[in-house]
């Protein structure tokens, strides 16, 4: 009984937000749809819309409000852990990708009714869990009552717990609020420690929690923009940094007001990508900018590729990621060395994919690649080869649209309606043909060839991978051809290609252009040109380090902004790979 009831009273209780459950809550606080996109009448300008045939201008397309935006999955479980310690999570609704990030779809897709009752559910669950450990929970709270009397413990307990899940202060009536609730319990069961996990789990459910509240005050210094608060920017740096909650250093910062300019910001940044919480924060950004959570979703055939385990799919995740760790943490160095590097990570059912010897006894260990090896950088990684492939064949089409949109930033058409996709369909009775032929006539037909001239070429270069990312020579019995050119650059195989990639001159902007997506939680606008190019430049200086660019990210200016609603969009200058 207790539980549902508390649930509910959770949720009201932040009832100024409530409605942020399902729409988002804009800058001058009145609520708003999620995820105005911009499309041309965000901001309630319609660019689009001329009652009818006339001559008029266009409206130019305009700025959408900040909206609050749900905590991401990785984002809510990492920060329940700090909060409450190790706890294991029921599932809650899960993340939506849009523009290729769960950040951007927290911000446009709003939470359904199901998904509050699985939260509440999950929190519910969560906060039993960690008051069943109090030695564990003990060092995490301010104080644990005893009693049920001992009512300035629970008000230390609730508003330090609330500063820490909220990211600010409590207000006096928010403190009253839960306290009250805490009371309603403790008179009702007598258990102090009881009276204080309900009080807990209704802050938790609270949009103040569940939502990044980060939208801002016009700021008339600034020329009427957004400014982002000292608090807002602790939670901003925290979860771009770290996919979790500030620590108590950053917001006794924000409390200093130090996060409300520049210097104060990137002292802290810098304090932030040294400590280890940064790497949680990079895996997270890697692993939605290549999509590894489809990983255990990608199926094989399981007559034809026995060997595709769910070991084997562990091992590949954990090998990209240290390579990504390796350039960025263990030895700092130029991050598009991983687009050409030769330094892989394994264990020995890795490196029978890899070609390479095995140890005894087994162990993850560092290898190095021969220097013949066709095998080389992120595009021969058995992980990516792996996820962009089909159960029993390659798919081209798959790894050279991973190649265009992910490392080069280049709009791959979508398909076709009604397209048939089955390359397989006529080889009965036929002689065998490789995947290049089967995909020459796609490229030769006016409705398939935008999308296929860009992917194909660049992922017929993989062709000497199966699709479980091994090496072989043949397709179908028939010599594989893995040439290409890439901008009139050619190239004989993979390897080629990836050295091809390390040098392109649009992977250094497109590497900017997804982390601001990701930390921004929407695609640049074309008045943001100016920015990107700001921190590439100061990425490239550095050597390209990938710890650089985040400072460079979150130190600037167009971090601690937001325009309000009805600034004009510039038109979206070419991004990185786009044709003038």
């Amino acid at each position: 009984m207790y539980p549902r009831q508390l649930g509910v009273v959770g949720l009201a209780t932040a009832c100024s937000l409530v409605l942020a459950c399902y729409a988002g809550v804009a800058a001058d606080g009145e609520v708003g749809e999620v995820g105005s996109s911009v499309t041309g009448n965000s901001g309630g300008t319609d660019a689009g819309e001329s009652g009818g045939d006339t001559d008029e201008t266009p409206a130019p397309p305009q700025v959408p409000a900040p909206t609050i935006r749900r905590l991401t999955g990785s984002e809510f479980r990492h920060s329940v852990q700090d909060l409450l310690g190790p706890v294991t999570l029921l599932d809650v609704e899960a993340d939506s990708a849009q523009e290729g990030f769960f950040a951007v779809g927290a911000a446009r897709v709003a939470l359904s009714p199901a998904g509050v009752a699985q939260y509440e559910a999950a929190l519910g669950d969560a906060t039993a869990q960690a008051f069943a450990d109090p030695v564990t929970l003990a060092p995490r709270l301010a104080c644990v009552p005893a009693l049920v009397s001992d009512t300035t413990c629970t008000r230390d307990a609730i508003a330090s717990f609330g500063r820490r899940a909220w990211r600010r202060p409590l207000t006096g009536a928010e403190l009253e609020r839960y306290l009250g609730i805490a009371a309603t319990i403790g008179a009702e069961t007598g258990n102090a420690s009881e009276a204080l996990r309900y009080a807990l789990w209704a802050i938790l459910q609270s949009p103040n929690f569940l939502y990044r509240v980060e939208v801002g005050q016009a700021s008339p210094a600034d020329g009427g923009r957004l400014k982002f608060s000292a608090y807002e920017m602790a939670s901003r740096l925290a979860f771009t940094l770290w996919n979790t909650l500030p620590d108590e250093a950053l917001l006794d910062a924000a409390e200093r007001e130090e996060l409300a300019e520049p210097a104060g910001i990137a002292a802290q940044a810098a304090r932030m990508i040294a400590d280890p919480r940064a790497k949680q924060g990079v895996e997270n950004f890697v692993a939605e900018l290549y999509s590894l959570w489809l990983l255990d979703e990608k199926l094989k055939d399981d007559l034809l590729y026995p060997e595709w385990t769910p070991t084997l799919r562990a091992a590949m995740r954990d090998e990209l990621l240290a390579r990504i760790d390796d350039v960025v943490f263990t030895a700092p160095t130029d991050f598009f060395s991983l687009y050409d590097s030769r330094k892989v990570f394994v264990n020995n059912e890795l490196a029978q994919v890899y070609g390479l010897p095995l140890v005894d006894p087994d162990a993850w260990r560092a290898a190095e690649l021969a220097a013949d090896s066709p095998r080389l950088g992120l595009i021969g990684s058995g992980l990516l080869l792996a996820m962009n492939s089909l159960p029993a064949r390659t798919s081209a089409t798959e790894r050279g649209q991973f190649i265009a949109e992910s490392l080069l930033c280049r709009t791959v058409p979508p398909p076709p309606p009604n397209v048939d996709t089955n390359l397989d369909k006529d080889d009965m009775g036929n002689e065998p043909r490789t995947l290049r032929q089967k995909l020459a006539p796609h490229r030769d037909n006016p409705a398939c060839a935008g999308c296929h001239n860009i992917t194909d070429p660049l992922g017929l270069a993989l062709e000497h991978f199966d699709t479980m990312g091994r090496y072989r020579e043949f397709d179908q019995g028939l010599v594989i051809d893995a040439s290409g050119d890439l901008d009139g650059l050619p190239f004989a195989d993979g390897a080629e290609l990836a050295t091809l990639l390390r040098g392109h001159p649009d992977a250094p902007g497109c590497l900017v252009r997804k982390l601001y997506t990701y930390a921004a939680a929407h695609p640049p606008y074309g008045s943001e040109a100016a920015t990107l190019a700001a921190i590439e430049d100061r990425m490239v200086g550095a050597g390209n380090r990938f710890a650089e660019l985040l400072l460079a990210m979150v130190s600037h200016d167009d971090f601690r902004f937001a325009n309000p609603a009805g600034s004009e969009i510039k038109p979206d200058a070419p991004g990185p790979g786009d044709m003038p």
